[in-house]
């Protein structure tokens, strides 16, 4: 008998909260859709061997401004500000990341130098910057081309692992990281851009 009870308490109690589930939810219906927007991939670190040699192609210098489009924990960037004294900023849409990157330039001490800003990296300005590192994926760098094109004359890119399709590299290096023991390919671009054909 006991054991029949607490079956049909359990049931009951389902019953209960299966019911009371659509109205923790409803409202007046007047309230708008809260749209959270969510990184295109997941954060992948470049090994820092490589981040060191494709600011290296990169010849990064002093005065230049070292812009990374989904910056991560803005290892890139810190490492350009340590090694070359320049200035960085970068453009992450993952709030956990933007934290995580801004400690990084502060227990680096070049949180001086170093900027990171949460927002989309399809709609950044980066017409300022005179080096850009790019470790994303083949259809990401294709969206980015118009901003790309709006970069002044001279200005490097330096792509990891995944080329920019249909445009000439200045230079190609391929390099093993002594972290991961893997081949890395890292492309050069000046800026203007060159199509290919």
């Amino acid at each position: 008998m006991r054991k029949k009870l607490s079956h049909v308490l359990k049931i009951a109690i389902f019953i209960v909260l299966f019911l009371s589930v659509p109205m923790l939810f409803a409202g007046e219906g007047t309230e708008e859709p809260v749209f959270i927007q969510t990184p295109d991939v997941v954060y992948v670190g470049s090994p820092y061997d490589i981040v060191s040699q494709m600011l290296h192609l990169a010849q990064v210098k002093k005065d230049d401004l070292v812009v990374d489009l989904g910056c991560g924990d803005a290892r890139m960037l810190v490492l350009a500000a340590q090694k070359y004294g320049s200035r960085g900023k970068g453009y992450e849409i993952d709030p956990v990341m933007v934290t995580e990157s801004r400690k990084n330039a502060e227990r680096n001490s070049v949180s001086g130098l170093v900027t990171i800003i949460q927002a989309d990296i399809f709609t950044v300005d980066i017409s300022d910057a005179d080096v850009l590192p790019v470790y994303l994926l083949p259809e990401m760098n294709l969206r980015l081309v118009p901003q790309f094109e709006t970069l002044k004359p001279g200005s490097r890119l330096v792509f990891h692992n995944y080329d920019l399709y249909g445009y000439i590299p200045d230079k190609k290096v391929e390099i093993i990281s002594n972290e991961d023991n893997s081949l890395h390919t890292l492309w050069l671009y000046t800026t203007p851009l060159k199509k290919e054909g």
